[in-house]
């Protein structure tokens, strides 16, 4: 009976560094960490894609004072060009969806693609004019106040979108016979050792 503990398969790196080669050993990931990395970036996009992000009060009143403040907005101030007459019109769908799922215990919310569009579309404010520009003074306060919630909203959904990305990438790493974290080593040492110069 062997009582050595089995040796992880090794994948050789060719390193080019000053037209030089050297080859690197790096530990290969074994089957059942592939399946694992697949079902861990499976799991995490499931969740990503079953999320919503609040961007009202909770409640039918906030949640309605906030959609009709956006609706308002895609009337009179939305800027859009090319083909981002689809993202307006998606969006007013999303809005409708999203009125119907609140209550008293949850307020407007949005899945990420329309929180990123909203963001997008409150970001960039449009019309022309002087009496216009008046009358978006006067919106000012409430578009500042809605716009930092759907941006802080944005910034936590980004965050677990990188999240989901990272984990496909130690997915698709180990199936191509490496560990991420090793080739982000790798990396990070070539940096070190070839310095851009600025």
């Amino acid at each position: 009976m062997n009582n050595k503990k089995e040796e992880k398969e090794k994948t050789k790196v060719t390193v080019v560094k000053d037209d030089k080669e050297s080859e690197k050993n790096m530990n290969k990931p074994s089957e059942e960490e592939k399946v694992q990395f697949k079902e861990e970036f499976e799991e995490a996009l499931k969740e990503f894609n079953d999320e919503k992000w609040e961007i009202s009060e909770k409640g039918e009143f906030g949640a309605n004072d906030v959609a009709m403040f956006i609706r308002q907005f895609m009337e009179k101030y939305a800027f859009w060009t090319k083909n981002g007459w689809m993202g307006m019109i998606k969006l007013e769908e999303e809005l409708k969806k999203a009125l119907l799922g609140v209550d008293e215990k949850t307020g407007l919310q949005f899945a990420y693609q329309p929180l990123e569009f909203c963001a997008y579309m409150l970001s960039n404010p449009g019309n022309i004019g002087l009496k216009a520009a008046k009358e978006f003074e006067k919106i000012a306060d409430k578009y500042s106040k809605i716009g930092i919630v759907i941006g802080e909203q944005l910034e936590e959904a980004r965050k677990k979108l990188e999240h989901v990305q990272y984990l496909q990438e130690k997915w698709a790493a180990a199936e191509q016979g490496f560990y991420l974290a090793d080739l982000e080593k790798l990396k990070d040492e070539e940096k070190e050792e070839n310095p851009k110069k600025e």
